[in-house]
């Protein structure tokens, strides 16, 4: 894949504003999704075959040095306890989807993990062989919760008696489920982030905004809160020192991008622990020794892990695994560090490294299922032009391509990431693999403006009256698609979820009568509705992140640049897919969206799916979303745009 020259780039500026200024053509009509034609039966083979991967993730260190880990193998998900590298899995739980996190104490039986029913997150408290039981209560917990060093308490972070804000409890396990509350009316969207190794503090984050984070210590015999002296900024992650009152965290104060810093929190010194790199650093884990440093950076979407001796005070960068995601670092009770690593073509599998030795050793492997004939396609990462300049040169922005096989020109299917600030990183996803390799797409991720992992100055790049700038980068990138020879620029579709499809929709309209439609998954149809409705926790952090629609001419501009004002110019086909379970408010505007395109007589199909969340995590759920978009795009294949 080659870039376009100095002279290309300013072809592709001027045919940017051509491409905002041409008359628009209305795409050919889109049948009803009922009467859209169904996979032919070797291609629904395929699509259900997709999803017989096999795959785990790392979840916690059990005492004696097991695993507790999380497997998929075809459609079957299970909590399980993993003995020894490349030993058989004990099934645990059998889950209804993928959990994402699961607790376990550093000493004792116990075990926490979250279920999702009727919209909502509970997490069940395991206790020996028996079956799970609710835990707090069965109330919604804000977060993830934390094991005391002893086992015997969970602190949490809940709803408040009253419900109008937010609280810490402490949960005694011995108790049967008894909390109690720590310290209460916490308003404002809170996390708790760790528990101090004498049970004397908990670590608290209050979010106020993106780059308007502060860390505090929590006491739990008297709820006292103590903010520690870190400036207002970015926190990805925190956790207390082992053995000392200092506390790691992962911020962007006073700088560009995330680092890894140690702050004392008795004398307020900080200083930076990661190597000095243009990228965030994304997470880490500590040995309980505090010999050993471990965590990963973000480059460009892909992670590279660091070990630090800090006796030695040596950084070492593990060069094993590369082109993918590191996920869920640990320490056991020593030396060796747990992880989950996947990429664009490798399920997500778990290997250690030990830090002592400098060796990597797969636990667990994974292996995907039958895509195509030819194998798992590599995402390829490219850079591009887009509209603005930076210091007197385009401003480049980063994709990720997965090419179909065949010479082309093939149908593109632009995919944007969920997420205000989200980021489109190569991770294991056999849909998209499905759409390149078997319904013959090339698949483009790009990061668009606004997006996280390249530094607060671009993240910033959307605020204000500046949020649609992110449309205008993805019609640079469909001029930088028309130059290349292997894509068909008059056969572009647009898939986004959460943000991204508002962005999907809102491009729809912009470049009527050059997009083939859109899939708009879960996506947010009115911003002005996004904020102003939504959780009392959530509502500040929204306002500061998109605009705040108790200002007039901000609400203004909010409704301006939402699908639902944007009706008039849409007449594309839309599919719009919701799980209810996800959110009402998002589910209800959609509804509004469909039925006003409907009324204007534009093509649109509207599917409901029934118990999906936002992320559609569920088995049912993904294969509902998965077929719907896959015939969706196989009825627009054979369409072209002006």
């Amino acid at each position: 894949m080659t870039f376009p020259t100095m002279a290309g780039r300013a072809l592709a500026a001027t045919a940017l504003i051509a491409c905002y200024l041409a008359p628009r053509a209305q795409a050919a009509p889109l049948p009803a999704l009922g009467a859209m034609p169904p996979l032919a039966p070797p291609l629904a083979r395929r699509l259900a075959r997709a999803e017989q991967w096999r795959g785990a993730r790392f979840l916690d260190w059990l005492p004696g040095g097991q695993m507790l880990i999380e497997t998929h193998t075809g459609r079957r998900i299970m909590l399980a306890r993993l003995a020894a590298p490349a030993a058989k899995p004990a099934e645990l739980v059998a889950l209804t989807e993928g959990i994402g996190r699961a607790l376990a104490p550093r000493v004792g039986p116990g075990l926490l993990y979250p279920q999702r029913a009727g919209g909502a997150t509970h997490w069940l408290l395991r206790e020996g062989k028996g079956p799970g039981r609710p835990f707090a209560a069965g109330q919604t917990l804000s977060g993830l919760p934390v094991w005391s060093a002893d086992g015997r308490q969970v602190a949490f972070l809940g709803l408040a008696p009253g419900g109008a804000s937010e609280a810490v409890y402490l949960d005694s396990v011995a108790d049967g489920g008894i909390a109690r509350l720590v310290v209460g009316a916490l308003a404002g969207r809170w996390r708790l982030l760790d528990g101090s190794r004498d049970g004397q503090q908990l670590l608290l984050a209050h979010d106020e905004g993106p780059d308007d984070e502060s860390l505090y210590t929590v006491r739990t015999r008297d709820g006292a809160l103590t903010r520690l002296p870190l400036s207002p900024s970015r926190i990805a992650a925190a956790r207390f020192a082992p053995g000392s009152a200092a506390v790691y965290v992962i911020s962007n104060q006073g700088g560009e991008y995330q680092q890894l810093l140690r702050l004392n929190a008795r004398t307020g010194r900080i200083r930076t622990v990661s190597v000095d790199l243009p990228w965030d650093v994304e997470r880490f884990a500590a040995s309980p020794d505090g010999r050993y440093l471990a965590y990963t950076v973000d480059v460009d979407g892909q992670s590279r892990l660091h070990v630090r001796n800090r006796r030695l005070k040596l950084d070492v960068a593990v060069p094993w695994l590369h082109d993918g995601v590191i996920d869920d670092l640990h320490f056991d009770s020593g030396h060796r560090l747990a992880f989950t690593f996947q990429s664009s073509r490798q399920p997500p599998a778990i290997y250690v490294y030990d830090a002592a030795k400098g060796l990597v050793r797969r636990w667990r492997a994974g292996a995907a299922g039958p895509l195509g004939s030819i194998g798992p396609t590599r995402a390829r990462l490219v850079h591009y032009p887009t509209w603005d300049r930076v210091d007197g040169h385009w401003r480049m922005l980063s994709a990720y391509i997965y090419l179909p096989p065949g010479s082309g020109p093939a149908p593109v299917l632009i995919v944007l990431h969920s997420g205000v600030a989200g980021q489109f990183r190569p991770r294991w996803r056999p849909f998209l693999q499905f759409v390149a390799n078997d319904l013959g797409y090339a698949v483009i991720a790009p990061n668009v403006r606004g997006s996280s992992g390249y530094g607060r100055s671009f993240r910033a790049l959307v605020q204000g009256t500046h949020r649609d700038d992110a449309v205008r980068d993805i019609g640079s990138l469909m001029v930088w698609i028309s130059m290349q020879p292997g894509f068909d620029v008059h056969r572009i579709v647009l898939m986004g979820r959460g943000y991204g499809g508002w962005l999907a929709v809102n491009c729809l309209a912009t470049f009527d009568g050059h997009l083939l439609g859109a899939i708009d998954v879960n996506g947010i149809s009115s911003l002005d509705d996004y904020v102003a409705r939504a959780p009392a926790a959530e509502r500040a952090f929204r306002a500061a992140e998109i605009g705040d629609p108790g200002d007039p001419s901000v609400s203004s501009f909010l409704r301006q640049i939402s699908p639902l004002g944007e009706v008039r110019r849409i007449r594309a086909p839309l599919l719009i897919v919701q799980g209810p379970a996800g959110d009402a408010v998002r589910a209800a505007d959609a509804q509004q969206l469909a039925d006003l395109l409907r009324f204007h007589g534009q093509p649109v199909e509207r599917l409901t799916v029934a118990e999906a969340g936002r992320r559609f995590a569920a088995p049912a759920a993904r294969r509902a979303l998965d077929s719907a978009a896959a015939r969706f795009l196989l009825a627009l294949k054979s369409h072209r745009a002006k």
